[in-house]
């Protein structure tokens, strides 16, 4: 089934080839401010309606975080990396996501990847802050996909960031069933997303979806196909889509410190 690129409305952006733009953002502040417990999203204070905190883990409990969240093993298409549990560590307020090696020619390398237990939401915002590891090849990924038992014939992945060494932040929104849509872009900065903490986030409507980082609008597009619950997701890989790699990865790690999810009660 080939691919479908629809038309869409995206805001400050220049199309390229295969329907992905690109944008040369502003270099980002050094750390994203510090978020105040109890205020909203700085996004959701600009815009209208009743935002509510529906999900949050500011992985400062590892029993909590054990029954929010599902540490997988995985391996994925097209890279070459072995996701286990036992890389993914909770300590002092700070997720990790290891990366390492192992003996195996087809999947050298290993790492980290999660998914939320229990929660599902359809529409809302969600945010994280994310420090990227410090190697080149590498996908840093905070993203959602559709609940398989209740997504019926439309299966939707939305990558909220996918962040690659030193300074690449890409965004989608993708169907893969019944026929595939990948409404998608590619911004680069100055700032060096590998130094410290950077806020990514999306904004999702019936209709459409807004990403943001460090709290700037970056992409927005209309939303044709994603209107059931999904859940969400961290994880990492050396990857050939992320750039070329160095070789050895040991040491390195995806650090996330918070993530928050937001619902509309007045919709």
């Amino acid at each position: 089934m080939r691919d479908l690129i629809l038309p869409d409305r995206r805001r400050f952006l220049k199309a390229v080839a295969g329907g992905v733009a690109a944008l040369a953002v502003p270099a980002l502040p050094r750390e994203a401010a510090a978020f105040s417990r109890g205020a909203l999203p700085a996004p959701l204070a600009r815009s209208s309606g009743d935002w509510q905190l529906t999900f949050e883990d500011e992985f400062d409990d590892p029993v909590a975080f054990q029954s929010a969240w599902e540490p997988l093993k995985r391996g994925g298409h097209k890279h070459l990396t072995m996701r286990y549990p036992r890389n993914v560590l909770v300590e002092d307020g700070e997720l990790d996501l290891e990366l390492g090696h192992q003996d195996d020619p087809k999947r050298p390398f290993t790492g980290g990847y999660i998914r939320s237990r229990s929660f599902r939401q359809t529409y809302g915002f969600f945010e994280c802050d994310m420090r990227i590891a410090s190697e080149p090849g590498v996908n840093n990924a905070f993203w959602m996909v559709s609940d398989r038992s209740q997504q019926g014939d439309t299966q939707f992945e939305l990558d909220i960031a996918e962040v690659k060494y030193p300074n690449v932040v890409q965004v989608s929104a993708r169907r893969w069933k019944p026929e595939k849509i990948v409404l998608a872009a590619t911004y680069r900065t100055e700032a060096q997303l590998d130094q410290s903490f950077h806020r990514y986030a999306m904004l999702w409507t019936k209709n459409e979806f807004r990403f943001f980082v460090d709290d700037v609008d970056v992409f927005d597009v209309e939303n044709r196909f994603a209107h059931t619950p999904a859940m969400l997701l961290f994880s990492n890989a050396v990857a050939p889509f992320a750039g070329k790699h160095d070789g050895d990865v040991e040491g390195a790690a995806t650090t996330i410190r918070n993530v928050r999810v937001y619902q509309d009660f007045s919709a």
